[in-house]
């Protein structure tokens, strides 16, 4: 699947700098659809990752919304499964403060 987050922070820890200490990151136009929620704590285990995936890929949802928030504290992730569903716009080079 295809990852995506709602706030720049979680893509910056996956995030690897070029020569110059810069790092991209994609913002993308994403099609959500019919949204499976999954607020589980551990959804590679429960339901299980081949799970969401089939829900999908046949299962009559679009994409999957893995609820970090409520479940960890942490972000909230939403992963599809069709490239056609992402529209890349723009890429944005930053610099972290301090680093």
């Amino acid at each position: 699947g295809l990852y995506f987050a709602e706030r720049c922070s979680k893509s910056d820890e996956y995030a690897k700098p070029d020569k110059s200490s810069r790092l991209p990151m994609i913002l993308a136009r994403v099609t959500l659809g019919r949204i499976n929620y999954c607020p589980k704590r551990d959804p590679v285990k429960d339901p299980g990752r081949a799970s969401l995936e089939a829900s999908c890929l046949g299962g009559g949802y679009h994409s999957v919304l893995g609820d970090r928030v409520k479940a960890s504290g942490t972000y909230r992730e939403f992963i599809v499964y069709d490239h056609f569903q992402v529209y890349p716009h723009f890429i944005v080079w930053y610099s972290r403060l301090g680093g």
